[in-house]
């Protein structure tokens, strides 16, 4: 099968749009999954969460959308997303609602663990940002890859069949070919890239030949930039999405 996973959307609706636009025209795609955080920070979060239903066959809960319903307090956010958050609760359709409240923490596909933060105690939401951290997640997951989202930073983090763990430098990885290796993989964010790069980032993985791939797709940044502006979001919040941070 021909994976292609998405996360971090934070209901930005033009970044979602022109990855979908992207990933119809891949070959093949038989599935797309979602790793989570939908909505947050955006203007767009009932629609945004209306085409991930619609499109996507396994989605998973990311810490917005269950701060967002009530399901995550949010003494520990920022203030700026404290402030996405309180609008986008007041924002969303009971639909929608109802939709987030069940949506599943972990899921496995295959010889693939997916989750939004991380293996260990998802619930949680603890972010993956050193090896150190990579190396003790490793022990949480049974699989030969897990897939994650939260911190919004591609990245491929391999553990090799020395017990060594390192950074796969490519944006690209043969899952096979590394023979005795398993992987920890952030899929990158659709709607708020903070690589540096602002263009959203999706990734694509053939589970038979072992091919996973990130895909870099622009979009209307000004045009979201312009209804954050209209619903008086942080100044933060909209400046980020040009810089990519």
């Amino acid at each position: 099968m021909r994976l292609a996973f998405i996360s971090d959307i934070h209901a930005n609706l033009e970044a979602l749009e022109a990855v979908l636009e992207d990933i119809d025209k891949q070959v093949s795609i038989d599935e797309i999954i979602c790793l989570g955080d939908i909505v947050g920070y955006g203007a767009n979060p009932n629609e945004c969460a209306e085409i991930v239903r619609k499109k996507s066959g396994t989605i998973l809960l990311g810490n917005h959308d269950a701060a967002a319903v009530n399901l995550l307090a949010t003494h520990h956010f920022n203030s700026h997303a404290k402030i996405a958050i309180e609008w986008t609760a007041g924002a969303l359709n009971n639909d929608v609602r109802s939709f987030l409240l069940s949506l599943p923490l972990i899921a496995t596909r295959d010889a693939l663990t997916l989750v939004h933060s991380t293996p260990y105690e998802p619930n949680m939401w603890y972010y993956i940002t050193s090896l150190e951290e990579a190396a003790f997640n490793f022990q949480y997951f049974e699989t030969d890859a897990c897939l994650v989202g939260h911190t919004h930073i591609p990245i491929i983090i391999v553990l090799d069949k020395k017990k060594e763990v390192y950074v796969h430098q490519a944006v690209r990885v043969n899952l096979r070919e590394m023979e005795g290796s398993r992987f920890l993989i952030n899929v990158g964010s659709v709607g708020q890239p903070r690589d540096r790069n602002p263009q959203s980032c999706y990734a694509i993985l053939d589970t038979e030949k072992g091919d996973f791939a990130y895909r870099r797709v622009p979009y209307d940044i000004e045009k979201a930039q312009a209804k954050m502006k209209k619903i008086k979001m942080p100044e933060f919040l909209i400046n980020r999405l040009k810089d990519g941070r």
